[in-house]
């Protein structure tokens, strides 16, 4: 059955079949947004995905003046972050269509994603991010993968360029593709499972599809809701502009601080966030509400507070700068939450794919918090942090036509082993 997807820019309901001819004819400057929310998932096949353990923490219940703390370790799943609910999803589609080359825009964790889970399924993956980011060395160590950097852009520019381009050969797995959506929707089936009834659920805003899946599971299940809170960085958070402005779409022109206050959450130093429409709507069918105006500081808070559970640390639940964001608005605006209320706080990436953040954030600790993350996780550990001579760099001024042409020369010559 062809699943029916809301259109939250003109109300227009069309089947999943039908969502790119309407984006094209009716809303095709916003194309690389997901804008379409699905009115209906039909069961989704058995997955493969790895369990994902959530943790109670009094300690940190106590420190915050709520009554109870769940941490969901994200970090847990297959290869280290959240997004591996969509990207299962996107693999599992395009094998059914017989694709075999996948591709996204990512700073970093979506990248990680594909690339594992396409040589999972004996499929190859192309990336595009920016040259400065940090997981470009772990890219170029996964084998099938065509990692692109390019030069002195940020994320916005990479998804400008890549948004002109099509692939007939190659895969969508952005969130410009609104079919991956219900990929996130076992996340609120193993809360509910679980027996949590969270009365909030905090996590950065650069997983906004993640938040928005998680109420569309709880949708889907037809079950009263957590509020649904993203929080983002200081200067870099336009969802809480669009929020307040009762729009969709919210981008800046620029960061609205200095970068380096906000350079030890990569994932959050963006000017947009396109899956801001249905982050939107799911902060309105929750009774959200968002939460900014992170620094480093406020990280570095967090990681003082959650080194004084030892529990958590000898379980190795050490999140990534860009995914202890939850915690760090949680101290931060704890003001919002009442001494009854239950928070379940999602660390959405593991901190060994990028110990030089934890590093520079808290040096006094960090040797201690790493050393519990790469015994957490050895396989997500790369010996080449230094070395991306497997990533193809190109400026961002390159024609989309020049960059076409060497992505697909690149691509026919990948060999993927079964």
């Amino acid at each position: 059955m062809d699943n029916k997807y809301l259109c939250l820019f003109c109300q227009d309901v069309v089947g999943g079949t039908e969502i790119e001819g309407h984006k094209n004819r009716h809303h095709k400057p916003l194309g690389h947004y997901g804008f379409m929310w699905p009115l209906s998932v039909s069961k989704i096949p058995s997955r493969d995905l790895w369990d994902v353990p959530t943790y109670e923490s009094s300690i940190l219940a106590e420190a915050l003046g709520v009554g109870k703390v769940y941490i969901r370790d994200e970090g847990q799943n297959f290869s280290g972050s959240m997004k591996d609910y969509s990207v299962e999803r996107a693999v599992m589609l395009g094998l059914q269509d017989g694709f075999g080359l996948f591709f996204v825009v990512s700073s970093g964790n979506h990248a990680v994603s594909l690339a594992k889970y396409a040589k999972k399924n004996g499929a190859g993956a192309v990336v595009f991010a920016p040259a400065s980011s940090s997981k470009l060395a772990f890219l170029s160590s996964l084998p099938d993968v065509l990692a692109v950097g390019v030069e002195g852009a940020i994320f916005e520019d990479v998804y400008t360029l890549v948004a002109d381009m099509s692939f007939e050969e190659i895969y969508n797995a952005n969130v410009s593709n609104e079919l991956l959506l219900p990929g996130f929707c076992p996340v609120a089936n193993q809360v509910v499972e679980s027996g949590l009834s969270p009365d909030y659920v905090i996590a950065g805003v650069g997983n906004g599809s993640y938040l928005a899946g998680f109420v569309l599971g709880f949708d889907q299940l037809s079950l009263p809701m957590p509020r649904i809170i993203p929080v983002g960085m200081q200067g870099a958070f336009p969802t809480e502009r669009a929020f307040a402005e009762e729009v969709l779409v919210r981008e800046y022109d620029d960061f609205l601080v200095m970068e380096s206050t906000i350079d030890a959450a990569e994932g959050s130093i963006a000017i947009a966030s396109y899956s801001m429409p249905q982050l939107i709507q799911a902060i309105r069918l929750s009774d959200g509400f968002p939460l900014g105006g992170l620094t480093n500081q406020d990280l570095r808070e967090a990681y003082l507070l959650l080194s004084k559970d030892d529990n958590l640390i000898e379980k190795g639940v050490i999140p990534e700068p860009t995914g202890i964001m939850g915690l760090g608005a949680a101290i931060k605006h704890q003001r919002r939450f009442g001494s009854s209320d239950t928070l379940l706080i999602a660390f959405t990436g593991h901190g060994v794919k990028d110990v030089c953040g934890i590093r520079r954030l808290v040096p006094e600790i960090s040797d201690r918090l790493i050393e519990s993350a790469r015994s957490s996780r050895p396989d997500l550990i790369t010996n080449n942090e230094n070395d991306v001579g497997g990533v193809i760099f190109v400026d961002k001024g390159i024609s989309v036509a020049e960059l076409k042409d060497r992505i697909i020369t690149r691509t026919e010559r990948m060999v993927v082993d079964d």
